[in-house]
Order: structure tokens, then C-alpha cells, then sequence
């Protein structure tokens, strides 16, 4: 037997080999993730101690019923397992902090099949306000893309939850900013899951209230919200969220466009269905 013969039945041996086993580990692969899913999703018992975390400070949660509050809480485990919570300058993280955080995610994309994230897989959690190099001022949350990570400031992550009609919420502000960056990151697998006729016309919508707020023209929303249109994301869904009706009553239109872009809907609790 020759060189060439050789290599010419080595070469038909991997041929055989990735032919016939390529698809078996795909599909090994694949089943795989889905019984990991549906044991976490939907048959792995809830924690006690997440439930009773959710009970007590989640409003949101709260008003779901029974069978989105199920939903809720699943959701929060998927998003605590899929991320690294890190404390900063000595801060201890703790089982509350990790529910918490997560829940606020789960909130704004409870209308989303898609919710994880995935993008962001850190979560840096500091005392208080802390000292970036990145922008070199001083910040209470961020959200850094490129080091796919989220940071927050605990203290007024909390005030924004023992404060929840003010319209004022960091937890809300960042994730919002992470959920709008991974809905346009093409490369995390499920960019473009806000609906794009939804945003086109949510967007035309906001910069007339950015518009308006530029112009010293009484507005809703405090004047970060006219930044650009990323922050007006933030500051508009932290008024979605904790005054809902003000929200309403001051601009139906650009409240019912909201409502489709989230696909819920605080007031009318379609999340209910």
C-alpha cells in the first residue's frame, strides 16, 4: 500500500466518522439542552427563599396570578444561573441581591420569549456610587457592552425599589439600557426580539417628547430623558413601570406604543392572560 492509498482511506475513515457522527452529536446536543431546560423551566422546585424574597419586595410580582407568578419566579432562577454576580470594594453578595437584580431583568422583558440576556454575563454590584476608568466620573449603574457586564450601585438599586411610585428606579434604568443593546447586538442569537414595526413607531413618538423636553415644555419625565433616545428608553420604562396611570393620562399614544413594545401592559395587567 502506497502514500497516496494510505491517506486516501484515512481520509474516507473521517469522512465516515464526521458524516455519520457530526448529526448524533448535534442532536445529542441539542436534546441535551432542552431536558436542561424544561427541568429548570418547568419541573425543578422553586426555592422557598426566592419565592418569599419576590413576595415581599416585588410589586410586579405580586400582581401577576398564580400561573405567571410560576413563570416569574423561573425565569428569575434561569437569569441568576446565567450571570456571575460580583461584589466590588468589599461588598458581600447575598442571595436577596442576586433575586432582586434579577427580577428587575425579568420584569421588563416578561413579555419577551427571549429574557436571559446573554449578552451580559457579569454583574458588578458596588456599595455605592463608584469611580469608572471607562468614562473617568463617577456612576450609581452602567452598562459596558464590550465587557459584557452590568454594574449597579446597591444603594440606590434599593432606593429605587422603597421608592416604587416615584418614577425613579436604577435597576429598571439599567437593564433597560442592557435590554435594548442585546435586542440590536446581532450576534447573540436573538437580536431584533422587540418587534421592528413596534419600535419604529415607539421611536418617532419619543423624539417629539425629547423634543418637547428640550424645549423647556412640562414633561413626565425629567429632563435625563432627553440625553438621546437610549435614555429616554430608561427613564420612559422606569414611568411605565411605577406610575402607570400618570403615564397614561399625560400621553396615551406613546404609552399604548410602549405597551407594544414591551408586549404587556402594566395597567391593563395583560400579563394576566
Amino acid at each position: 500500500m502506497d502514500t497516496n492509498q494510505l491517506f486516501e482511506i484515512i481520509f474516507l475513515i473521517i469522512a465516515i466518522i464526521l458524516v455519520l457522527g457530526f448529526p448524533i452529536f448535534i442532536i445529542s446536543y441539542v436534546l441535551y439542552h432542552i431536558i436542561q431546560y424544561q427541568y429548570w423551566h418547568n419541573f425543578r422546585p422553586i426555592d422557598p427563599e426566592i419565592r418569599s424574597i419576590l413576595q415581599q419586595r416585588s410589586i410586579y410580582y405580586q400582581n401577576l396570578n398564580q400561573k405567571l407568578k410560576s413563570r416569574f419566579e423561573r425565569r428569575v432562577v434561569l437569569f441568576i444561573r446565567s450571570k456571575n454576580y460580583l461584589g466590588k470594594d468589599g461588598l458581600k453578595i447575598t442571595r436577596e441581591m442576586k433575586v432582586l437584580i434579577a427580577s428587575t431583568a425579568v420584569q421588563i422583558t416578561f413579555g419577551f420569549k427571549f429574557f436571559q440576556l446573554p449578552r451580559f454575563t457579569k454583574i458588578y454590584i458596588y456599595p455605592e456610587e463608584y469611580y469608572s476608568p471607562v468614562t473617568q466620573r463617577r456612576h450609581k449603574g452602567e452598562v459596558f457592552p464590550m465587557g459584557k457586564s452590568i454594574s449597579l450601585s446597591w444603594n440606590n438599586f434599593l432606593k429605587g425599589l422603597d421608592n416604587p411610585s416615584d418614577g425613579i428606579n436604577l435597576g429598571i434604568h439599567e437593564m433597560t439600557h442592557a435590554m435594548s443593546l442585546e435586542n440590536k447586538y446581532l450576534r447573540n442569537g436573538v437580536s431584533g426580539f422587540i418587534r421592528p414595526q413596534s419600535y419604529r413607531k415607539w421611536i418617532g413618538l419619543a423624539q417629539k417628547e425629547i423634543d418637547r423636553i428640550r424645549q423647556n415644555t412640562p414633561s413626565i419625565f425629567r429632563d435625563y430623558a432627553a440625553t438621546n433616545i437610549e435614555e429616554f428608553m430608561s427613564v420612559s420604562l422606569e414611568v411605565f413601570f411605577e406610575q402607570s396611570e400618570k403615564f397614561y393620562q399625560y400621553n396615551p399614544e406613546l404609552y399604548r406604543a410602549t405597551v407594544q413594545l414591551l408586549n404587556q401592559n402594566p395597567l391593563g395587567h395583560s400579563n394576566k392572560k
